[in-house]
């Protein structure tokens, strides 16, 4: 058995991760961007998993096909035959820049939306995959992709190279549960105590040893983004799944986070780096477009690194 590559000990670089395969070149989540990124020679990619109507699980980011084909089904309203007979278009919206601009991919042809198993079929083995379960609020308390995915991994005989990440923790207990071997690990967004956010910011400032670049260092969103990082460098989420990995948006590491994980034998990974798009109009932080943010991770000594650039990551991290 292989060792699984995103857990593997004493780095001495962040492996690459292409997030979604390599979009600046195909559409996210396709067999054609996977493809790609083995040939590029990356680490690893990302791809997201949903649910059909049917029960199979096909890779997608979006809840609404609306986006990506011009569908305006929900993914998991519809059948795997129906779905397969969709396309990613070739004019694809990726939502709004670091600027607040929309931002609109051109690609050479459509592409079909894969099922889980036949992407692991094709590259499973040849590069290392993490697979992200969607937070689907329509569905909230359905888990059972959890215990799908798991299997499909199972069966396909790939688990030493996988992982299994979600922000839903739910989700991930179910997959641990049917296939314990497989590795697992909960995610954190950098707006997730939004909510609480206007009784956070009347405490006083809290210590960080974040960086201020990007707007996350002070302002309005201070306390509720220190308070995430201690949540973070805790790891109370991966002790109660029985974790042996964590995810965090880059705006949420600093030296401690990746030092007092790495103490306690966990890998930590960070998303992501050079972005084409928010497609949640979610704001991106200034750091995500700079070369200096990468130095700082590589220094940091974290996992891995996901990018919708890999290869302009994969230059800098190389030189």
């Amino acid at each position: 058995m292989r060792v699984n590559p995103f857990l593997a000990t004493g780095k001495r670089k962040p492996i690459v991760v292409g997030h979604r395969g390599v979009p600046k070149v195909h559409q996210e989540n396709t067999l054609a961007g996977f493809r790609r990124a083995v040939q590029l020679g990356l680490d690893a990619i990302e791809l997201d998993v949903r649910l059909t109507a049917d029960g199979h699980a096909i890779v997608l980011h979006d809840h609404n096909l609306r986006r990506l084909t011009g569908s305006s089904f929900d993914a998991d309203h519809l059948t795997w035959d129906q779905v397969s007979k969709l396309r990613i278009r070739r004019e694809l919206p990726m939502g709004i820049d670091a600027h607040g601009a929309p931002v609109v991919v051109r690609y050479e042809r459509e592409e079909p939306i894969p099922l889980l198993a036949e992407v692991l079929s094709e590259i499973g083995g040849k590069i290392g995959i993490n697979i992200e379960l969607k937070l689907d609020m329509p569905r909230w308390w359905g888990i059972e992709i959890g215990t799908v995915v798991a299997n499909v991994i199972a069966k396909a005989g790939v688990e030493d190279g996988v992982i299994i990440t979600s922000f839903d923790p739910r989700k991930l207990w179910a997959a641990s549960k049917a296939r314990p071997a497989i590795a697992h690990g909960f995610c954190f967004d950098d707006t997730m105590l939004n909510f609480a956010r206007p009784l956070l910011e009347r405490l006083p400032p809290l210590p960080t040893e974040l960086p201020v670049h990007g707007g996350y260092g002070s302002g309005l969103r201070a306390n509720a983004h220190r308070l995430l990082n201690r949540i973070l460098e805790t790891n109370l989420a991966g002790r109660l799944l029985g974790s042996r990995l964590v995810g965090a948006e880059h705006t949420l590491v600093g030296a401690e986070t990746v030092k007092r994980l790495h103490a306690h034998g966990i890998a930590i990974g960070t998303h992501t780096i050079f972005p084409l798009g928010s497609s949640t109009a979610k704001r991106i932080a200034e750091s995500a477009n700079m070369p200096a943010e990468v130095e700082r991770l590589v220094a940091l000594g974290v996992d891995w690194i996901e990018s919708d650039d890999p290869e302009r990551l994969q230059k800098l991290i190389e030189r």
